[in-house]
């Protein structure tokens, strides 16, 4: 099998044997890639320093019928908040398996590469909470799994003012599209569609002060995790890191 060689990041780290891993890594070149790092758990392995969460390495692997092998790997970046501040570790996991779970095998994935590096880099100086709720709305938007914030998905008018919320039909509608047998809508005030624009339009490389009531930040997260649940048919693992906050 060929071998081949790409900068990534490592967004997932699985115990495997007795001195094995299983590495999820995000390429920009070849998109998700999961590959066997062979004896990497032991002390004075090579690929022990490299290969851990949210590092950027320069990786060398063969390809597999299943697996691909990892043969090199050095460092390119350490993000030193994500490997020392539990609370951002656990928003960063959020974020790595939603990017996870997104990425496709063998495509590439420039925009989202570039975009974790980013978000990774300003958990160091930003609330991990918002961090994620905006890095999770983003990612989104550029994967193709968007929602329809600003309109309304019955009738594509603007929304203006207060609204409601489906997970099912992926979007915001209007008070006088409801319909009597409509059971599961979410409401959808204007405070929370104006954060969400907020996050959707976030700058990483500037540090503005967000401003939002405890309530609305709630509710952003309630909506996120819901349509993520609908999509993906079953919660997100690392929310229990983040329940252990």
């Amino acid at each position: 099998m060929g071998q081949y060689q790409t900068d990534a990041l490592v967004l997932g780290v699985k115990n495997w044997g007795e001195a094995d891993k299983i590495i999820t890594l995000l390429s920009r070149d070849y998109g998700k890639i999961t590959a066997t790092a062979f004896g990497c758990r032991r002390p004075k392995s090579p690929l022990a320093g490299a290969l851990q969460m949210f590092n950027e390495v320069d990786i060398q692997l063969t390809k597999g019928n299943h697996l691909d092998t990892v043969r090199q790997a050095s460092l390119k970046h350490v993000n030193r908040t994500m490997s020392t501040d539990f609370s951002a570790m656990a928003y960063g996991a959020f974020v790595a398996e939603l990017a996870t779970n997104l990425a496709v095998e063998g495509f590439p994935q420039a925009d989202m590469y570039d975009k974790l590096l980013e978000v990774f880099d300003a958990f160091g100086s930003r609330n991990p909470r918002i961090a994620a709720l905006a890095a999770a709305f983003q990612i989104l938007e550029f994967s193709g799994m968007q929602l329809s914030y600003e309109r309304c998905v019955r009738s594509n008018r603007e929304i203006q003012g207060d609204a409601f919320f489906s997970i099912q039909e992926g979007g915001a509608i209007l008070p006088e599209m409801v319909q009597p047998e409509d059971k599961e809508l979410a409401e959808y005030p204007e405070a929370l569609r104006v954060f969400i624009g907020q996050l959707l339009k976030l700058n990483w490389l500037d540090k503005p002060a967000f401003k939002v009531s405890g309530s609305i930040m709630v509710q952003a997260e309630s909506l996120l995790l819901g349509y993520l649940y609908n999509m993906f048919g079953k919660p997100m693992k690392s929310l229990k890191f983040i329940q252990q906050l």
